[in-house]
């Protein structure tokens, strides 16, 4: 007969495996959200950069322009 000490403590023992291994799914997880959250940041952040890029050279075009109709 199995001592029911013993069976609580084997109980108690798969109980935690179980929770060691949500624990570790639930690290993976995060890590895996938290890797698509900086790339998103990342592909923000190129996109805010070449608008701003655009929009530079847009006014420095028109300054440009600007100066030459001035200069006629």
């Amino acid at each position: 007969m199995i001592d029911p000490l013993f069976a609580r403590a084997q109980l108690a023992i798969e109980e935690s495996r179980q929770l060691q291994l949500g624990k570790r799914a639930l690290r993976a997880e995060r890590e895996c959200k938290r890797e698509q959250l900086r790339s998103a940041i990342f592909e923000s952040a190129m996109a805010r950069s070449k608008s701003k890029a655009h929009r530079d050279g847009r006014r420095r075009d028109a300054l440009s322009l600007h100066s030459r109709n001035l200069l006629y």
